[in-house]
C-alpha cells in the first residue's frame, strides 16, 4: 500500500472522528418531541428543604461500673440487690477480714522484730561510723539491716491493703444492675463475683456513623431522637460527641457518635440498650425552589432538565444545591413558570 493510500486512510478517519465527536457531545442538545404519554410534567415550586442522615442506635452510659474483689476468699456480706440505687463510696459487699487481720498482725510483729534488729546493729557499729572506720563489709551488713526493715514496712501495708480491698466500694452514684454471686458464706474469686452499678444521670444515645458523613457533622449539632419505646415522641437533642479513632472489627470506617437524652416527663424511663433513630439535618433551606430528583439529569458533572417549549422537550443547563430522597433544589436556570419533563424509559 504506498504512503498516499495511508495518509488518505488516516485523513478520512480523522475527518470521521470529527464528526463523530460533535454529535457525542450534542446529544443533550437534541430536541426532543413532547409525548403526553412517555413524558410526566412538573412546575418548579418554592417550599422548605433539608438534606437529613438517619441513624440507628441504642441508648448507654458513660458510667459503668464492674466491681470485682482483687483476692480470692469467702464472701461474708451482701449489702445490695439488683435495683438497689447506691451512692458514690457505699460498700456493697465484702470479704472474711479474720485471717487478713491476723496476717496483718503477724506483719506487725515482723516489723517490730526487725526494726529492733536494725537499732542493734546500728549501735553495734555507731561508733566505727563515727570514726569513719565503716570497711566495704560492714556497709554491707548495715544496708542489708535496712533492706529488711524496709521490706517488713513493704509487707505490712500491702496486708492492709489487702484488708481494705476486701470490702467493695461504688466509685459512682447508681443503680445496681447485676450481681453475679450475690450469695454470702461461699468461697469467690476475682473471676467469679461481679456487681454491676450503673450511673443512670449521664445515660447517652450512641450510635455510629461513616467517614463519608461524619465530615459533614460536629458537636453541639442538632438531632431529633425517636425511641422504639417512646415513638410517638421525638425527642430534641444534641451531637455531644464524635470519636476521632473509629470503631474497631467493623467492616468499614464507621466513628461511634454520642446524642444528649434530654430530661422529659419520660426521662426516668429510659433503660440501658433501649433502640432507637436519630435524625441529623445536614443542610436546609426554607425557601428553596425544588423540583422532582428524577426531573435532572446529568452530563459529565453538568446538571441539565427538560424544559417544555412548545411541543418540545428542550435541554436546560442548571445548578443545584441540597438534595433528598425526593427532591433537588434548583439554583439558578429554572423559573418558577417552566415546566420540566421526567423522561419514562
Amino acid at each position: 500500500m504506498s504512503k498516499f493510500k495511508i495518509f488518505s486512510i488516516i485523513g478520512l478517519l480523522t475527518v470521521g472522528a470529527i464528526l463523530v465527536i460533535p454529535r457525542i457531545n450534542a446529544a443533550k442538545d437534541t430536541v426532543i418531541k413532547y409525548n403526553p404519554k412517555k413524558h410526566t410534567l412538573y412546575q418548579p415550586k418554592n417550599e422548605p428543604i433539608k438534606e437529613a442522615v438517619t441513624l440507628s442506635g441504642s441508648i448507654s452510659s458513660s458510667q459503668i461500673a464492674n466491681l470485682r474483689f482483687q483476692n480470692s476468699g469467702k464472701l461474708v456480706w451482701v449489702g445490695v440487690k439488683v435495683g438497689d440505687k447506691v451512692r458514690r463510696g457505699q460498700a456493697i459487699a465484702s470479704l472474711d477480714k479474720t485471717q487478713l487481720k491476723k496476717n496483718l498482725t503477724t506483719q506487725f510483729n515482723n516489723y517490730r522484730k526487725e526494726f529492733s534488729q536494725f537499732n542493734d546493729t546500728q549501735d553495734q557499729y555507731k561508733t566505727t561510723k563515727e570514726k569513719y572506720l565503716v570497711t566495704d563489709t560492714i556497709q554491707r551488713i548495715l544496708d542489708r539491716t535496712q533492706y529488711s526493715l524496709d521490706n517488713s514496712v513493704i509487707n505490712y501495708e500491702i496486708t492492709e491493703m489487702a484488708i481494705a480491698e476486701a470490702t467493695l466500694v461504688s466509685p459512682i452514684e447508681g443503680v445496681v444492675v447485676n450481681i453475679e454471686q450475690p450469695i454470702a458464706g461461699i468461697n469467690v474469686t476475682p473471676a467469679t463475683a461481679t456487681f454491676t452499678i450503673i450511673n443512670p444521670k449521664d445515660i447517652y444515645f450512641k450510635s455510629e456513623i461513616d467517614q463519608e458523613t461524619v465530615i459533614r457533622v460536629k458537636e453541639g449539632q442538632s438531632a431529633s431522637i425517636k425511641l422504639d419505646s417512646f415513638s410517638d415522641n421525638a425527642l430534641d437533642s444534641k451531637i455531644s460527641y464524635i470519636a476521632f479513632t473509629p470503631v474497631p472489627g467493623q467492616t468499614s470506617t464507621v466513628y461511634e457518635i454520642r446524642f444528649t437524652l434530654p430530661t422529659t416527663e419520660q426521662s426516668p424511663s429510659y433503660r440501658m440498650g433501649m433502640d432507637g433513630d436519630v435524625d441529623i439535618t445536614l443542610s436546609q433551606n426554607d425557601n428553596a425552589m425544588v423540583v422532582p430528583n428524577g426531573a435532572v439529569y446529568d452530563n459529565n458533572g453538568q446538571k441539565f432538565v427538560y424544559v417544555v417549549s412548545g411541543n418540545e422537550l428542550k435541554t436546560q443547563n442548571v445548578s443545584t444545591g441540597i438534595e433528598n430522597d425526593d427532591y433537588i433544589e434548583i439554583r439558578s436556570g429554572l423559573q418558577t413558570n417552566d415546566q420540566v419533563a421526567i423522561i419514562q424509559k
